[in-house]
């Protein structure tokens, strides 16, 4: 286990000139929660869903001074969109989102808010959407928690014995393309790389908000069946570390039911040094299915079994979906789920 020590090690980490770890919490269903990712997606499936996404990262984890706050790292992830006709087009061309994230780790506490425009057009033989995220960050620190190794920290003095605060701005840019068949993503998250320097004159604190690159991609084989097989692939970067995501999710009846299998794997490269290292290895267990009648309420659950990498760690995160197709304005009802990633093909 780690010393609650070592979650100053943590914020001298994210204070210093290089960071090894990525700022940006994953999600095991980010098949389900690409909004959080791409502002692009925003209007792209041509409905209005909010999607909630609870994850317990290491449950189980405990520190060796419980009574500091440490323990296992928690994010809550929100995300609701809204689609709509601009300039009268006879179809949702465009569309705006909300996306509102929590996450707690140690002595750290980062609350982000974003709203999001996208616009569609027509592309060869998909659909092309480009979004726009703008909103902001906020990143709390604990200081009563933390014990410096250094009796003279410069940090930990400015910091103080309370919390210390600062809110930032935000951007993100995506586009997301989709047809019948397969659906491709890119974004560029935290576009401004704003600073966290919570009013300490320290030449040794660089703790911005790194630019994070995401490339998203999924195909759907059609059996002919009821089933549906559908490979998953993400891959981000925030120059330091690379992560990727892999596998794939196999739906029945137009995701009445679901499952699946992704694999997690990061490398990061070792600071002042050419070499990198394997910082993260998980295999990630997918279940689901949807209710009511036009299949509008989706519940996922999965299940991250850590297979590298796992000093410090507990064996298992867990992480909890709900998802749900919301009316739009005038409608009397929900309408159906246009989105061609779990439709048949004719």
């Amino acid at each position: 286990m780690i010393k609650t020590s070592c979650y100053c090690t943590v914020i001298m980490l994210c204070l210093s000139f290089v960071a090894k770890a990525q700022q940006d919490p994953h999600f095991s269903h980010f098949m389900f929660n690409q909004l959080y990712y791409n502002p692009g997606y925003t209007a792209i499936e041509g409905v209005s869903r909010a999607t909630l996404i609870h994850r317990s990262q290491w449950l189980g984890y405990e520190s060796t001074n419980p009574q500091d706050g440490g323990g296992a790292p928690s994010t809550q992830s929100l995300n609701v969109n809204y689609p709509f006709k601009l300039m009268g087009a006879p179809e949702y061309n465009s569309g705006a989102s909300l996306s509102v994230f929590n996450d707690r780790l140690g002595a750290l506490h980062n609350v982000a808010v974003k709203g999001s425009f996208s616009y569609n057009i027509d592309f060869f033989t998909g659909v092309l959407g480009a979004g726009i995220g703008v909103g902001f960050w906020n990143q709390r620190i604990d200081a009563s928690v933390l014990r410096p190794v250094d009796d003279n920290d410069v940090i930990i003095d400015g910091l103080g014995s309370g919390n210390a605060s600062q809110m930032k701005p935000d951007l993100s840019l995506g586009l997301w393309y989709k047809t019948k068949k397969y659906e491709i993503g890119a974004s560029l998250r935290h576009v401004v790389s704003s600073g966290f320097r919570y009013g300490i004159d320290a030449d040794s604190i660089s703790n911005k908000l790194k630019q994070h690159i995401y490339v998203n991609g999924l195909y759907n084989f059609y059996t002919g069946t009821d089933l549906i097989i559908s490979p998953q692939l993400m891959v981000y970067t925030d120059f330091s570390e690379l992560s990727v995501n892999y596998g794939g999710l196999v739906s029945y009846r137009d995701m009445k039911y679901w499952g699946g299998v992704t694999l997690r794997q990061s490398t990061s490269k070792t600071s002042g040094d050419s070499r990198g290292g394997i910082s993260n290895n998980d295999v990630v267990l997918l279940i689901g299915l949807s209710l009511l009648k036009e299949k509008e309420l989706r519940i996922g659950y999965s299940l991250d079994i850590v297979t590298g990498a796992a000093k410090a760690k507990s064996a298992t995160s867990h992480e909890l979906m709900l998802s749900y197709v919301l009316p739009l304005g005038g409608d009397d009802k929900k309408p159906p789920i246009r989105t061609p990633r779990y439709r048949h093909v004719n």
